[in-house]
C-alpha cells in the first residue's frame, strides 16, 4: 500500500514539473523567436519601445490618426509597465509562491488581452476601417473609431459583433467612441 502512495506522490511531481518546464518554454523568449519574426533584434533589444512607422500628425485641425496613433503609444507603454512589473515578481526569488503564481496567471491574461486586442483590430480594419484602437480594460472594451470613416448604425454593429466575438464580452461592456 505505501509503495502506492509513492507513486502517485512521483507522478504528481512529475506532471508539476512537466508543467513548469512547458511553461518556462512557452513564455520565455528565445533565439527561435527571434529568428521567425525575421528581424535582427536581439535579446537585450526586446522590450525597448520605439516608433516604426507611426505617423503621427500634430497639426491643430487633424487629430485623427493623431489620437488613435496616441492611444495606441499610450497602450503600449502601459502595457510594458504592466509586464516589466510581472517579470520583476516572477524573477524575485525572496518571493511567496503564491505571489509568483499570481504574477503567471496575470501575465498569461495580459497575453491574452494583447492578442484579442490585435487581432480585433486587424478584423476591423478588415471591414474597410482605416484605423481603429480596442483596448481592453478587465471586462470592458473599448474601441476608438476614425470618423471620418462615416460611422453609420450598421458599421458600428458590424465592429461591436467582432468583439463580442473575440472577446466575449457584454454588448453593455463595449464602449465605441469616434474620434474626429
Amino acid at each position: 500500500m505505501k509503495a502506492g502512495k509513492r507513486h502517485i506522490i512521483l507522478a504528481g511531481l512529475v506532471l508539476a514539473l512537466g508543467t513548469a518546464v512547458y511553461l518556462n518554454w512557452q513564455f520565455a523568449p528565445t533565439e527561435s523567436f527571434v529568428a521567425q519574426t525575421g528581424s535582427s533584434v536581439t535579446r537585450t533589444d526586446l522590450g525597448r519601445a520605439e516608433y516604426v512607422s507611426a505617423q503621427v500628425n500634430t497639426k491643430p485641425g487633424a487629430t485623427q490618426n493623431g489620437s488613435i496613433a496616441e492611444g495606441r503609444l499610450n497602450r503600449q507603454t502601459a502595457r510594458d509597465k504592466v509586464l516589466d512589473e510581472l517579470e520583476k515578481q516572477l524573477k524575485d526569488t525572496n518571493s511567496d509562491s503564491n505571489v509568483r503564481a499570481q504574477a503567471l496567471e496575470a501575465r498569461t491574461q495580459h497575453v491574452r488581452n494583447i492578442q484579442t486586442e490585435n487581432t480585433a483590430e486587424t478584423l476591423i480594419k478588415a471591414k474597410g476601417f482605416s484605423d481603429c484602437l480596442v483596448m481592453i480594460s478587465g471586462d470592458k472594451v473599448s474601441v476608438l473609431l476614425p470618423e471620418s470613416d462615416g460611422l453609420t448604425d450598421e458599421k458600428i454593429s458590424m465592429v461591436t459583433e467582432i468583439i463580442v466575438s473575440q472577446t466575449g464580452a457584454k454588448m453593455s461592456d463595449i464602449i465605441v467612441t469616434p474620434v474626429k
